[in-house]
């Protein structure tokens, strides 16, 4: 588990008053997915279609093709709470998954990619699987984003999404 570069401060804990633990139902489920471009074969659902298997040959992971500034959003069917992201890595080209952020909000600017950051998540060679806590952040739009590297895609192969919704 990585939870690098939080720029969050000041999010409650746990133990914060009126912290209410999320819900452990996958959010996710729920949602639309869209990524900034499509690589043959690799849509955007695939990420969110409840089949965690990292195999690329099982048609069960997203892609975008290479270039700059990829990036793939959840859009959730209302505002949430959100406590937890697990997110699902390709097990054959753990290298793709490199200084991609996991940003969260309201905002559409800039395809959701201005929204605040949860965290930066890398590849962790002890798991495919990784969890970050994004404390309670706020918002509709959960995006995963590289503007560094040109020369891999962005891959998900699963995402899941734990919170509370927000009347």
């Amino acid at each position: 588990m990585q939870t690098l570069h939080s720029q969050q401060k000041d999010l409650p804990t746990p133990t914060s008053p009126g912290f209410s633990a999320a819900s452990r139902i996958n959010v996710a489920l729920s949602g639309t997915a869209i990524q900034s471009s499509t690589y043959p074969n690799e849509k955007a659902d695939h990420a969110i279609d409840g089949d965690s298997g990292p195999q690329w040959n099982h048609y069960s992971c997203s892609s975008t093709n290479y270039g700059v500034e990829r990036w793939w959003r959840l859009e959730l069917p209302g505002v949430y709470r959100v406590s937890e992201i697990e997110v699902t890595n390709r097990f054959d080209r753990r290298d793709y998954f490199s200084d991609v952020e996991i940003l969260i909000g309201n905002s559409l600017a800039n395809n959701g990619n201005d929204n605040p950051r949860c965290a930066i998540i890398n590849d962790d060679p002890r798991c495919l699987t990784q969890t970050v806590r994004c404390w309670g952040m706020e918002g509709r739009f959960i995006n995963f984003y590289r503007s560094s590297d040109v020369t891999v895609p962005l891959q998900l192969c699963e995402v899941k999404v734990y919170g509370d919704f927000l009347p």
